[in-house]
Formats: structure tokens, C-alpha cells, sequence
């Protein structure tokens, strides 16, 4: 007879080389806050104060632009509305020691000019109407970023209007509740989940903040030439040959520092970083972008990407006993690929099964039969942004067995009793 054993498979990501095992990164970076994720699944590559909840200043235009892209994908809004310059957005204009674009008084420009304006020129009288456009109002667009962030996880960000701007700026016209003072602030976590789930819902904006330069208004009395902040982009002061950055935003107010979410695909894998508050800012324009370059580097260079291919069989019982099929054992694997960075120094992931199961498999078996779940060993503790720690990968049969019929089944059963 064959013995009955009760499958179990559990998921396994364990450190293997004892507490003073290696880490992903090997590099710090001169700032208050330093992280850098994969930008499909999450992982966490590197981590320096990541979880520390800082002033963010202009990064917070992600968020204003990730609520405009998904109001014009609900229909509410067109690249083509045209969005009413409020009195508070004008008077910012004026002010010359911030970043914005010329408004025409009791003008109108379209949601694709501000929607430039505030990803390649910062322009913060853009991102406040760009505000009022999706919501109507100021204080309606902040109840939907704090809205968006608490569906997305997160707990711990503070956000008090749509450009980052300190609220001193904004001549009084102040979030309810909120001080004069008040910043917005989120941890480079959070940054990170933010710029994940732009470039995954809306990719394009690539296509955006790729550009060093555009014109605003054209055609009109308020036609003017958008330069980037972004100076990683190819031809820009802190260009790196061997990161073809692409975006994303920068982010400058007295209490934030000097600030970058950078995003950058190289050998066929995008990854995110945040650089928060970089500490030379003062005597080195590029600070945050050398830093940023530190961090791009150190992941490339110093990790690989690893692929366990979908159909991977267990170390051990490849194949498990099916009673009375047509074949005796069938052979079973993973149900998909896992895909994970690892430090180059592990070059070959030390990927182990404990694979128990109720045996013999009853016939007939399907193919993509569930059979457990796999436990995979990795030589370092594997970390992922809240919300996206894989789900346990499927074991599953990878041939089918039919059912013995006939005379064959009877000598089967025979066999079996005895």
C-alpha cells in the first residue's frame, strides 16, 4: 500500500548565512534618506533611513500628476479642458523665487500645458490648477491625494497642498486644519510606492519627463521654454553614461533639501530611487543627483536578477505517485517564475523545496494540478514596499494522468490490495 503523507509547502525567504549575512546594497549615500526598489516587484534593493517621514517639497507633483492622469482615463478631464488661472495661482507667478511659468491674469491653459509645466519646469501655479481641475477646488484635490495615499497604504505621509511649496507661500489660502508653516512630507517608502504605481497604472509619463525641455502655451502671449530640474537626464549637467535616466521629479524647499525620485531601465530592469535631503546641496548643485548616481550604480553593478523559470522542479519528489493513472508518476513545478535581485557575490541563488504532498495523487490528475506551494531559500533576507511581498508561488503538475480503465485497472486494483 502506499503511504498517505500530507502535503504541506510553505513559502520560505530565509537568511541562510548566519545574522551577519550580506545585504543587497554595499554603498551609504550623503542625505537624510536614500532607497532604491524594483520597479515591477517592489523589492527593496537599498535602504538608508527609508522609512523616516521627511519634508518632500516638489516630489509631491507625482501625486497631483498621478490624480490628473486618472481623472482624463475616467473621462472627467481631456488633455484639451482648459483650466481657469485662479487669483492665488496668478500671484505665484509673480513671485520670483519660485519655479512657475507665466499665467495670463483670468487666463485659461490646457491640462496638457500645466500637466508639462509641472513635470519638466516644477511649475507650481500648474500643479495647483491642475488641482482645481480634478477636484474644483484646493482643499477637495488635497482630500483626494490623502485619499489616494491611505488606499495605496499610506499611513504616515502628511500633505497639505498639490505643489510642495511651503505654506507660507500660499498668501493664507491654506488647507483646513493645517499651519502656516506646514510642509508637505512623506519617508522615501512612500515616495517609492508613489512612483511605482505611476509608472505601472500610467507609463507614459515617461514620455514626459524624459524631455530636458518643451515649450509652454505655444502659440500664445504666455509661449515660453520649459527647462528641466532633472540634470540626469542624457546631456544634462549630471548626466551618468551608464544610467539612461528618464525621470522622474525633484524636489527643493528649505526644510526638504535638496530631493530626487529618479527612475532609470537599464539591461532590460527599472528600478526607482529617493534621495532625501542630500547633505551638500549648498556647495554642490548636483548633490542629489550624484547621490542618486551612487545608489543606480551600487544596484547594477554590485546585484543581479535572478529568474526561476515557470515549471522549476523541487530539488527532491520531482515527481509524485498517482494511483491508478495511466502514468504512474507525474512530474511537478513551479506555476509561474520567480524573479528576485540577489548581491553578485551569490551569483547562483541557493533555491531549495521541502515539497510534501498527500500521495498517491488520485487519478485521473490534471495538468496544473495544485499540489502546494513552493519554499524557496535565498542567501539574504528578501524585503519588498508594503503591499507587494510576493504571494507564495503554486506547485502544480506538470503532465496530466488519466485514469486506468478496463483490465489494466482491474489488475491495478488488484495489485493495490495485496
Amino acid at each position: 500500500m502506499f503511504k498517505k503523507i500530507i502535503i504541506r509547502v510553505t513559502l520560505l525567504l530565509t537568511l541562510v548565512l548566519g545574522s551577519a549575512g550580506p545585504t543587497l546594497a554595499v554603498t551609504t549615500v550623503d542625505a537624510k534618506a536614500g532607497l532604491a526598489v524594483d520597479a515591477q516587484s517592489g523589492q527593496i534593493l537599498f535602504d538608508q533611513a527609508g522609512s523616516e517621514v521627511l519634508p518632500i517639497g516638489s516630489m509631491t507633483k507625482l501625486l497631483t500628476v498621478y490624480l490628473t492622469l486618472n481623472a482624463i482615463k475616467q473621462g472627467k478631464l481631456s488633455w484639451d479642458t482648459q483650466v481657469p488661472v485662479s487669483a492665488l495661482a496668478y500671484k505665484l507667478t509673480k513671485n520670483t523665487e519660485l519655479t512657475n511659468v507665466p499665467l495670463t491674469e483670468n487666463g485659461k491653459y490646457s491640462v496638457r500645458d500645466l500637466y508639462d509645466a509641472s513635470l519638466i519646469h516644477s511649475a507650481n501655479s500648474a500643479a495647483m490648477l491642475l488641482g482645481d481641475a480634478f477636484a474644483g477646488s484646493q482643499t477637495a484635490a488635497v482630500k483626494q491625494m490623502r485619499a489616494q495615499l491611505q488606499k495605496w497604504g499610506i499611513k504616515d505621509a502628511y500633505i497639505v497642498n498639490l505643489s510642495g511649496l511651503n505654506n507660507s507661500y500660499l498668501d493664507g489660502q491654506i488647507y483646513p486644519g493645517s499651519a502656516t508653516t506646514d510642509e508637505n512630507k512623506m519617508s522615501a517608502v512612500d515616495m517609492a510606492i508613489v512612483a511605482q504605481h505611476l509608472l505601472k497604472d500610467f507609463p507614459e509619463v515617461l514620455n514626459t519627463t524624459k524631455q530636458t525641455n518643451m515649450t509652454f502655451a505655444a502659440g500664445t502671449s504666455s509661449a515660453t521654454k520649459l527647462t528641466t530640474w532633472n540634470f540626469m537626464l542624457a546631456g544634462q549637467a549630471a548626466a551618468d553614461t551608464n544610467l539612461p535616466v528618464d525621470g522622474l521629479k525633484t524636489g527643493t524647499t528649505e526644510l526638504a533639501g535638496a530631493c530626487f525620485t529618479g527612475t532609470v531601465k537599464k539591461d532590460g530592469h527599472r528600478i526607482i530611487t529617493v534621495v532625501m535631503h542630500a547633505n551638500k546641496n549648498e556647495t554642490d548643485s548636483n548633490a542629489r543627483f550624484i547621490e542618486t548616481a551612487k545608489i543606480m550604480n551600487d544596484v547594477y553593478n554590485e546585484q543581479s536578477y535572478h529568474t526561476i523559470a515557470q515549471g522549476s522542479a523541487p530539488t527532491n519528489q520531482q515527481r509524485l505517485p498517482v494511483k491508478l493513472g495511466t502514468q504512474p508518476r507525474v512530474p511537478v513545478g513551479l506555476a509561474q517564475s520567480v524573479s528576485f535581485w540577489l548581491p553578485k557575490a551569490q551569483a547562483k541563488p541557493k533555491v531549495t523545496y521541502k515539497l510534501t504532498a498527500k500521495t498517491p495523487l488520485a487519478a485521473p490528475v490534471a495538468k496544473d494540478k495544485m499540489v502546494g506551494t513552493a519554499n524557496i531559500t535565498t542567501p539574504v533576507t528578501l524585503r519588498y514596499l508594503p503591499g507587494e511581498t510576493p504571494k507564495a508561488t503554486k506547485v502544480t503538475t506538470q503532465k496530466a494522468s488519466a485514469k486506468l480503465t478496463g483490465f489494466s485497472l482491474f489488475k491495478a486494483q488488484v495489485a493495490d490490495f495485496f
